[in-house]
């Protein structure tokens, strides 16, 4: 401000004419002089905006850099988004979950359901299986045979077929499950003894478990015979006594239509076998058959295959 000349090293020197508040001396070397208020408030305000309108437009570039690194990603199967998995802890849950995720199904929806669902749950489900039908969702539903004596399943398969639905019933045990879009899975929560935790589920989006259950939810669908209610077969009657066959005997045959060995089989049901090859005999002796191809024909068009 007195007009002496300074040092190249004076302290604070090289900040003030970093920030345009100093301007060399044309008149003087070695010396300085202020630059007038008003000029210098609207450098510093233009340099504050540059700077704001960097950081704005850097901001704005976010979204569209991420989008295309996920498109990336997403090319090459790569994710570093880990798998969300969640125990849903009682049945009001699971049922908001399931519900929610089904009404924004886009292309398929499966279940697999071996239980008895009473007539009150069957209405409470009715439209997140409507809705999405009646939208051209693939909407497949597998239930027990036993299931097809029930009258108010009969209708919620009646109703849901109509709009588009398939439904087929497997006189095997399977697994409860529900996959949606093959991005969203419901299946039942075990303890450590392996026993089904009840009114609980494990919801995943993890989609190498989604893939997994759809794969064994169409195992048990291609082995399970469609259920029809404006043409279904009338089970044979209920007494053991008036079948062809026992139960054992209609649980090897479905097994054996899946393609699996007299071995497997008996290693499935807990018996050897021995034992299970002496029950195909038996029942092949009984109906009049030589061979095996004939039996399984005669199951293939057989009412009894919906025996449970």
């Amino acid at each position: 401000m007195r007009g002496e000349p300074l040092q190249d090293d004076a302290p604070g020197l090289r900040g003030l004419l970093a920030r345009g508040v100093l301007r060399p001396n044309p008149t003087l070397p070695g010396a300085y002089v202020p630059v007038p208020l008003r000029y210098l408030e609207s450098q510093l305000y233009a340099s504050a905006l540059k700077g704001l309108t960097a950081m704005v437009e850097g901001f704005a570039q976010i979204p569209a850099l991420v989008g295309e690194l996920e498109a990336e990603q997403q090319a090459h199967g790569h994710s570093d988004e880990p798998a969300r998995s969640v125990h849903l802890t009682s049945v009001d849950a699971v049922n908001t979950e399931t519900v929610r995720t089904s009404l924004g199904a886009r292309r398929e929806i499966l279940t697999a359901q071996p239980g008895f669902r009473p007539p009150k749950l069957l209405k409470a489900l009715l439209n997140p299986h409507l809705e999405p039908a009646r939208r051209g969702v693939a909407v497949r539903t597998i239930y027990r045979t036993s299931e097809r004596s029930s009258p108010s399943t009969g209708q919620w398969v009646a109703t849901v077929t109509e709009a588009g639905a398939q439904v087929r019933t497997l006189g095997e045990s399977f697994p409860r499950m529900i996959i949606v879009d093959r991005a969203h899975a419901f299946f039942e929560a075990f303890d450590t003894e392996g026993a089904v935790i009840p009114q609980t589920a494990w919801y995943t989006q993890d989609p190498a478990v989604c893939q997994v259950l759809a794969l064994h939810f169409y195992t048990g669908w291609e082995r399970a015979d469609p259920w029809l209610p404006q043409a279904q077969e009338e089970p044979p009657a209920s007494t053991e006594a008036h079948h062809k066959t026992t139960k054992t005997q209609r649980t090897i045959l479905r097994s054996i239509v899946a393609g699996r060995s007299h071995a497997q089989i008996g290693k499935d049901l807990g018996l050897s076998e021995r034992t299970v090859t002496a029950q195909v005999s038996k029942l092949r002796a009984s109906l009049g058959f030589t061979t095996v191809p004939q039996l399984t024909y005669w199951w293939a068009t057989s009412p009894e295959r919906l025996l449970p």
